[in-house]
């Protein structure tokens, strides 16, 4: 099995969760689990259901609590953090089931996720905001109550919120989950300028594996709440195991 270091270029990972391990009710859901993100890295996340991604990362985002094992950004400890500290701190996430404002509009939803940012300036904010709209091809719906958009457009919104405060550490659970071809297209394209324009740490869990392969440096594989394999996307493609256990089908070109 690869380490997680195996890959990263940073001298010190943006994200540890070192060690962590979680039970449910005597149900083991993580069994010592041990990544590391660096600094403009993209660490993508498989498993088959019930694997413990989302827990893992529920962990390592402070909504729930490890039974044991560490969480530091930059080398130091947050996991004694609550998830407003964590997110000051420049960890932010998206969640699998949209947790929006439904009485706001898209630009005022997206200029929420600079509420931890108080310390920046109006104009900034507003071309913050800007950006992160045509980022995600919603500047002509920017006006509109986010409830009147379709589910794909509200995916992109969550997606634009949680990238407006150029986060240190980022989150990402089933970001493209819901989205068309085109709209995949956008959301990789925009987390690509994200990892370009301020070297933002990300943690992916999708299903979709084209999506997961084209933008992560590395893979982590999950089984049973335990590290199955780590390593490429090119490695983990043509790992026997992996596609045994979750793949099952390799894609015949795997995407640039």
């Amino acid at each position: 099995m690869g380490s997680p270091a195996a890959g990263r270029t940073s001298p010190a990972p943006a994200l540890s969760a070192l060690g962590i391990e979680k039970r449910f009710a005597g149900v083991t859901a993580l069994d010592g689990v041990d990544i590391e993100v660096g600094q403009g890295e993209t660490l993508g996340l498989l498993g088959p259901n019930g694997s413990g991604k989302t827990t893992l990362v529920n962990c390592v985002s402070g909504v729930v609590r490890p039974n044991a094992g560490r969480v530091l950004i930059d080398g130091i400890e947050i996991g004694h953090l609550s998830r407003d500290r964590r997110a000051r701190a420049g960890l932010i996430r998206t969640y699998q089931n949209l947790r929006l404002f439904t009485d706001l509009t898209v630009a005022e939803n997206i200029e929420v996720g600079l509420l931890a940012q108080r310390g920046r300036p109006r104009e900034q904010r507003r071309n913050l905001v800007r950006r992160s709209l045509a980022e995600q091809g919603l500047e002509d719906v920017a006006r509109l109550p986010v409830s009147e958009l379709p589910y794909g457009a509200q995916k992109r919104v969550e997606v634009a919120r949680a990238l407006v405060s150029e986060p240190k550490v980022l989150l990402l659970d089933e970001p493209g989950a819901g989205l068309g071809s085109s709209e995949t297209e956008l959301l990789s394209e925009a987390l690509r300028s994200a990892r370009s324009r301020f070297s933002c740490a990300m943690l992916m869990i999708d299903h979709n594996v084209n999506l997961i392969m084209g933008l992560s440096d590395r893979i982590v594989v999950l089984s049973d709440g335990k590290v199955l394999r780590s390593g490429t996307p090119a490695e983990i493609a043509g790992d026997p195991e992996v596609i045994s256990v979750y793949l099952g089908q390799v894609p015949q070109k795997l995407p640039r």
